[in-house]
């Protein structure tokens, strides 16, 4: 039985054996037979086609503008306009406050006020001068009249009485009354001459002081303009591009850009930055297509403009007011 058992088992495990080298037979012998694998063809390299149109984007901006600098050192005292506003030749933008300027206008016109008041002062001492003199002047005039008559009073006196025809009393009587006579007139001239003196005085005195008022009503005047100057005006008709100060800040002479305006605020560009070859293809004066994606429209035909320093700009005129500096745009150049 054990025996059986074994005759059986060699002989699986020898089929076995043989079913295996059958199949390695095999699987050799298709190797060989097999077709060699055709090659794939490469496609020959398509050269790419050269682009006819570039774009580029970039702001829009105006063209002609104009920097403004503080008319003088001061703090920005208020503004008047906002960026993006129409202002005109002569309109208020701004007015800057100059505590100097201030005061240096307070002083002058605190200056022409005394000397006014000092003329005032002056013409009525003139007038009460004028009376005084006019006083003394009649004084003098009377007192003249009565020595002359107390004068041959006594000279009669002292004839009568060198011949001994008036009595020694009478004579030294109206030789007294000529010293009081002639004592009071010398008084009441001198009076007259000062009255007189007094009035030319102050007459000179007024005349100087006007000539003053005039030169104070001057430097008041100056002191006026320069205050004025401190109203910040607008010097053509345009489009408010920037107002770069803000209301309480410090300006001075030294900043260009306080206010920066547009003239002709409907000439705009948009500056563009081509690399080198393909700046090398874009010629002076070529035509291209500006599209604003901010507003609904066709595309704006314009012109590309080289500056003296080699940067490009494309050149165009604005279709309607909606259309400013600041939108973003989309340039496209057909290339040569």
């Amino acid at each position: 039985m054990e025996a059986r058992i074994r005759d059986r088992l060699f002989i699986a495990l020898a089929s076995l054996a043989l079913l295996g080298v059958a199949a390695t037979g095999f699987y050799f012998w298709r190797l060989k037979a097999a077709p060699p694998k055709a090659e794939v063809p490469v496609a020959p390299a398509v050269e790419q086609p050269v682009l006819n149109e570039v774009s580029f984007t970039g702001t829009i901006q105006a063209r002609n503008v104009i920097p403004m600098a503080p008319p003088i050192d001061g703090t920005l005292e208020a503004l008047d306009v906002a960026e993006g506003d129409d202002v005109f030749e002569g309109q208020p933008l701004a007015r800057i406050k100059n505590e100097g300027l201030q005061a240096a206008f307070d002083q002058a016109a605190q200056e022409l006020e005394q000397i006014e008041s000092r003329i005032h002062n002056l013409e009525s001492a003139l007038i009460n001068a004028r009376l005084e003199a006019s006083r003394a002047l009649a004084d003098a005039q009377r007192s003249q009249a009565d020595f002359d008559r107390i004068e041959k009073l006594a000279t009669r006196q002292q004839l009568l009485y060198r011949e001994g025809a008036t009595a020694r009393l009478t004579y030294e009587k109206a030789q007294k009354d000529l010293e009081l006579a002639t004592s009071e007139r010398n008084s009441l001239r001198e009076a007259a001459r000062q009255g007189e003196e007094r009035v030319q005085f102050l007459l000179r005195d007024i005349d100087s002081a006007k000539k003053t008022v005039d030169e104070r009503q001057k430097n008041l005047e100056a002191a006026k303009a320069d205050l004025q100057s401190a109203e910040v005006l607008s010097p053509v008709d345009g489009l408010l591009l920037s107002a770069k100060p803000k209301v309480g800040e410090h300006v001075d002479v030294n900043m260009k850009d306080m206010f920066v305006i547009a003239v002709a605020p409907e000439e705009l560009e948009v500056p563009i930055e081509p690399e080198p070859k393909i700046a090398e293809k874009i010629k002076d004066g070529a035509p291209a297509l500006i599209q604003i994606p901010e507003l609904s429209q066709d595309g704006i035909e314009g012109e590309v403009r080289r500056d003296e320093d080699g940067k490009f700009h494309v050149e165009f005129e604005a279709g309607d007011a909606t259309i400013k500096p600041g939108l973003n745009a989309i340039v496209k150049i057909r290339l040569e």
